[in-house]
């Protein structure tokens, strides 16, 4: 088995540092925590040292007419503006955050359909409003060890990503393009990722040092009719519980074994 000291969620939301914890493989916080990212994001932040993750963050509340930019010399990026003026909702899956301030750096947005749940790039600080300084300053803390584990132990890390759910049976398209993201942003340490597919039955593969995992789930709109019927069933939650998957952490067991350094530790010897 591949030994593994540290390992960090990179998205793509909650559910990433939720099945870490769950299953007492969360020692650390790191700088994707409790956001919503997609891996491409994650990736590139990554790659660049991080240089823009915290800059030109664009901060909306469309209840109570907020249209901010901080950390900037910049205009609010007018894909945002129009996101923000077409939609009568601001939804993520069957959740609306009109009335919820949202967080996001303007650098990696691409398309920008309705539901935030489908666009294709996204970096957003859900539960951390790092226009606060003290939470800034605990995002680049985290930045900060993440960097210098990244630097000095790369072979004994590895990233954690749970995806969306995946509309799709070209399973081998998705792991290509992952491949070859992988070598464009240049990540060396190993990745694990948790697909969610409502069309494929569970199965893992390893290759390229990267863990890829399929978990069948309900499809979307089961998932936002469960939701709506006041079950917790949203994307992976409730009957389809990607944060509490047995079977997923058992095959990460068949890969990695997972000495994990204590927090203790890891702040000792790489908080800066």
């Amino acid at each position: 088995m591949i030994p593994i000291n540290f390992i960090y969620s990179i998205g793509f939301r909650c559910y990433s540092p939720d099945f870490l914890k769950n299953h007492n493989i969360r020692n650390m916080s790191g700088p994707f925590d409790w956001g919503i990212f997609d891996i491409e994001t994650a990736f590139a932040n990554i790659n660049n040292n991080f240089d823009i993750f915290l800059k030109d963050i664009v901060v909306v509340n469309k209840y109570k007419k907020i249209n901010k930019i901080f950390y900037s010399d910049k205009k609010i990026n007018k894909k945002i503006i129009d996101f923000i003026k077409k939609n009568e909702y601001i939804c993520y899956m069957a959740h609306n955050y009109i009335n919820n301030t949202i967080v996001i750096n303007q650098n990696f947005i691409n398309e920008t359909p309705s539901n935030l749940y489908h666009w294709d790039r996204i970096c957003m600080f859900r539960h951390t409003d790092i226009t606060e300084k003290s939470k800034y300053d605990t995002v680049c803390k985290r930045i900060d060890i993440f960097k210098n584990i990244y630097k000095n132990r790369t072979k004994n890390m590895c990233l954690f990503y749970v995806t969306r759910i995946l509309e799709t049976e070209n399973i081998e398209q998705y792991q290509k393009n992952i491949y070859d993201m992988k070598k464009k942003y240049n990540i060396n340490c190993y990745i694990i990722i948790i697909i969610c597919s409502d069309r494929l039955d569970d199965y893992y593969i390893f290759e390229n040092d990267i863990l890829f995992i399929i978990k069948k789930v309900d499809d979307y709109s089961y998932q936002i009719r469960d939701f709506n019927g006041g079950n917790s069933g949203v994307d992976g939650r409730g009957k389809n519980d990607v944060s509490n998957g047995i079977k997923e952490y058992n095959i990460i067991k068949k890969i990695f074994c997972l000495d994990l350094m204590t927090y203790e530790q890891i702040i000792s010897k790489y908080a800066i």
